[in-house]
């Protein structure tokens, strides 16, 4: 009994003995961002313009709430993801302090990336327990980038003028003389660049003209929603988001997709050298999050397809129902390729050669000068 007590007792021992040396266990990755962000205690934050300046007294508070640090968000919005990406790139180039510690870009981020202006972040260890994985970026293009919210182009239409079962599914059928004088569409060649990559240049054209042809509206996002709400055109080939907006402003708005899915990702990325780089990721992990994609579709309207509860979830749904094939245009190897491509250009000029000698032009009222 003796020698048994005494094997016990050189067990424990030896037990706190290693517990003693061992130490305590290290910090997890995120509660490291956590203690960061605690001594930072403020950010530089540039999101998009539909996020009003007030949104940001609540981002403060539920990051509060969720991590227990108080944050003072310096908010700016941008109007330009293109020149603000610009703007990073010169600023990193001339070797001074980023003027944005956490940015919202689009597509852009594979340009950033191959600039060298973003920090490096393994998300994966760091995202929360209500984070879908499925916003985490694989390319090394957009890797260093974290999912924020969705968009998707494709087709609004009145439902109250045009039953359900007559809703075109692709462009060609919107060529058809019914509809007559009844489509505006997006004056810009970026986005239809990109369907010609995906549909076929030829094919893209091809469908591009006979719309024009058919009295088709043509202007920037904001001016062609304004034609639908005054019910001069019942279609728009235009962002997801401005279905929701219309909604809103009591228009009947439904949404269809037209031969794809075209997908936009809009993501978040610190920069490389920022002033306070924890408290940006913890801002970013918390956007990224579910109660962060409730948050963005409350203040700003921009839903997010990886969780339920918003129009990009349903829309999603409606497009697998359906079987239309999603293409995410900020993610898939051979589109962000292409993009950077001098083929791009030139298929950009052919595209909008098209654009400039068909249609209809919405005029712009311009200002008298003294």
């Amino acid at each position: 009994m003796t020698d048994r007590l005494k094997t016990i007792g050189l067990t424990l021992m030896l037990v706190l003995s290693t517990l003693v040396t061992a130490g305590p266990a290290p910090a997890a990755p995120l509660d490291e961002v956590i203690a960061g962000a605690k001594k930072e205690g403020t950010l530089s934050l540039m999101l998009s313009s539909r996020f009003p300046v007030k949104s940001m007294t609540r981002l403060e508070n539920e990051i509060k709430k969720r991590f227990d640090v108080d944050l003072k968000i310096q908010f700016t919005p941008v109007t330009s993801m293109t020149r603000a990406v610009a703007g990073a790139i010169m600023e990193y180039k001339a070797g001074v302090v980023p003027t944005y510690d956490v940015m919202n870009l689009s597509q852009h981020v594979a340009e950033g990336t191959k600039a060298g202006i973003f920090e490096p972040v393994d998300w994966r260890s760091l995202i929360t327990k209500d984070t879908n994985p499925d916003i985490l970026h694989d390319h090394p293009a957009t890797r260093d980038a974290i999912l924020a919210y969705t968009g998707t182009l494709g087709l609004m239409y009145n439902p109250e003028k045009v039953p359900a079962a007559q809703v075109p599914k692709t462009l060609q059928e919107l060529a058809d003389p019914k509809w007559k004088n009844k489509l505006a569409i997006n004056s810009s060649p970026n986005a239809w660049t990109r369907w010609a990559f995906v549909l076929g240049k030829e094919k893209l054209i091809s469908d591009l003209r006979a719309i024009l042809a058919n009295g088709t509206l043509q202007g920037q996002y904001a001016e062609i929603q304004a034609r639908y709400l005054l019910g001069e055109v019942s279609f728009c080939i235009i962002s997801s988001i401005f279905v929701k907006n219309s909604q809103d402003k009591k228009m009947p708005a439904a949404y269809q997709s037209l031969d794809f899915a075209d997908i936009t990702n809009y993501s978040l990325v610190v920069r490389k050298g920022a002033k306070h780089p924890n408290a940006a990721k913890l801002v970013a992990l918390y956007l990224a999050s579910a109660a962060g994609s409730k948050f963005i579709v409350e203040e700003s309207g921009a839903g997010n397809m990886y969780y339920p509860g918003n129009y990009e979830h349903d829309f999603s749904l409606q497009n697998k129902k359906q079987g239309i094939r999603e293409v995410f245009t900020t993610r898939e190897p051979d589109i962000l390729d292409f993009y950077f491509s001098k083929e791009f250009k030139t298929w950009q000029k052919d595209v909008k050669l098209v654009l400039d000698t068909g249609g209809r032009k919405i005029q712009t009222k311009k200002k008298k000068t003294r």
